[in-house]
């Protein structure tokens, strides 16, 4: 009796592991494909203003998220230019200073920001490396 009740414990306890190794695959797989999009729209945005740019695109995609709301108001937004400098002129004070952030979805803004960051300087290396692979 006592070995089925391990054997099942194990069962269980490799099903949890399992599970929780799909969920962070599947996760990271999003996020690198989220990612890649961004990349493609940071590229037009220009260099001085790119990390106000990305924390808003960050913050609109997050709250777009929250409310399920379709894809043509957000993009309608974008298209607004005084509603752009507004929000990009209050991005950039948020990244001066981001000790005052009280809000949830700016602080979630700013850690995918800052996870972004550290995507984009591994693909840099990556794409380097591949780069230097080739001319040699």
């Amino acid at each position: 009796m006592e070995t089925n009740g391990v054997l099942i414990v194990g069962i269980i306890l490799s099903l949890v592991i399992g599970a929780g190794a799909i969920f962070i695959y599947y996760k990271k797989r999003n996020l690198d494909a989220f990612f890649s999009q961004v990349y493609e729209q940071a590229k037009q945005a220009p260099k001085q203003k790119k990390n106000s740019f990305l924390l808003l695109l960050f913050k609109e995609s997050l709250m777009a998220s929250k409310k399920k709301s379709n894809k043509s108001s957000f993009a309608n937004k974008f298209q607004n230019p005084k509603y752009l400098e507004i929000q990009l002129v209050q991005m950039s004070h948020i990244l001066k200073d981001t000790s005052k952030v009280q809000d949830k979805t700016i602080k979630k803004s700013l850690n995918l920001l800052k996870n972004y960051k550290a995507w984009e300087k591994a693909k840099m290396t990556k794409d380097t490396k591949v780069v230097q692979g080739k001319a040699s």
